[in-house]
Order: C-alpha cells, then structure tokens, then sequence
C-alpha cells in the first residue's frame, strides 16, 4: 500500500480517506475507492460425525477462520459494458501483489478516465432524454393547439351554416305570416325577432352577440343550493 500511496502522489494524484474510513484516489477530478485486504478461509478443525448430515444436530462439525496468508487488492468502482476494467489483483503462486504495484496503479488510472467517460456518456444521454421529451412536450403542445384551432373552425362553419338556414327559415316564415289569423301574427314577430337573435348568436361574423339567458348557466352549476 505504501508504494502504491507514493506512486500516486509523485503521479500528482491526491489520496484521502473518508470519514467512514474508506480510501480514495482522486485522479484529475475522479475519485477511485480502492483497498487492500486478506481473505480470511474455514479450517475444519473437527470434522461431522457424520459424513453427509441432513439434521443440524448430527452436524457436529468444529471450523474457524483464519487469515488466508494471500493479499488481494480491490477497485470498488461501478463500470460497465465498453468501460469495464479490470478491478483486482491478488497473490498467486507465480506473481505476489507487490510485484503489480505498477499494473495495479495503471488500473486505477484506467478506471478513473472509464468513470470520467462514462459519467460523460450518461450525461450526454440524459441530456439527449431530456432534449426528446421537451421535442414531445411541445409536440403535444403544438398538437392540442392545432385541434383547438381545427375544432373552432369547425364550430364557425357549423355556426355560420346554421345561423344561415335560420335566417332563410325566418324569410320564409315571414312570407307565411299575412296568410295566418290576426290574433297570431305579433307573437310570430316577436317569435322572429328572437329567432334572428339565436342566429347572429350563431354567426361567427357578428362581433356583438346578442345576450340570451343561456349565457348564466355558469351560475346555476356553480351555485349550491340548501336542502329543503
């Protein structure tokens, strides 16, 4: 550990440890938590009675742990796919641990220009989710505006129509009026004034709408009443 803590400050690196202990190499901005520890292994020290138990009371076997005598170097680091490196390094038989101090810091090196690229690439892509979902956020946008403006359309030449077949339903009723009874002709012509103003309520090219009590029935939804 020492001349991998030398190796990485003369590299100009900082090391530090956390307050939970944990040691970190700080690699132009990265930070790399990294370790060195000793495998503990079981050492059967009183082997079952019986030779395969199915009860846990014929399982009489006496182990312990003890230090396995073999050092392994770990990168604790989240990398995937294309960014994978390579994160430990332990004794063997041919090779022991200190004899990879320089491969072991090349991999620190390595995994923290893989978390760089791949913290980039992440922002990159959310970024780019970001970008699409705004596209589709006005998308919608552009699309309620369309159909409010096509359904108003609409409504005009629906309204502009209908206001049309009232005022020639009214000419020809009024056509019809001198064949009828004294007594029915003034309410036909109060019947007609009012049919005229239901149709320029109608026509999208009458700016000032004739007023009808059917403009308050805001009122009366939102109005509660007490139980009687």
């Amino acid at each position: 550990m020492t001349q991998i803590l030398f190796i990485l400050e003369r590299q100009g690196y900082e090391v530090l440890v956390s307050e939970e202990g944990h040691t970190f190499a700080v690699i132009d901005g990265t930070r790399v938590r990294f370790e060195i520890e000793e495998p503990v292994h079981k050492v059967v020290i009183s082997k079952a009675r019986v030779a395969n138990p199915t009860d846990r009371w014929d399982y009489d076997e006496i182990a312990k742990r003890e230090p396995g005598g073999k050092l392994v170097f770990s990168i604790h680091a989240y990398t995937w796919g294309k960014y994978e490196q390579r994160k430990r390094w332990s004794d063997a038989k041919v090779q022991r641990l200190e004899n990879m101090v320089g491969e072991i810091v090349a991999g620190l090196v390595r995994t923290a220009i893989a978390l760089r690229r791949q913290d980039e690439e992440r922002k990159r892509e959310e970024a780019e989710r970001q970008r699409r979902a705004r596209e589709r956020e006005q998308l919608c946008k552009d699309i309620e505006q369309e159909e409010a403006k096509l359904a108003h359309l609409n409504e005009s030449v629906q309204g502009w129509h209908q206001a049309g077949l009232i005022r020639r339903f009214i000419a020809k009723y009024a056509e019809e009026i001198p064949k009828w009874p004294i007594d029915k002709q003034d309410d036909s012509k109060k019947w007609m004034a009012w049919a005229l103003e239901q149709a320029n309520r109608m026509d999208p090219f009458v700016a000032e709408k004739p007023y009808s009590v059917l403009d308050r029935k805001q009122e009366v939804a939102s109005r509660s009443y007490p139980f009687i």
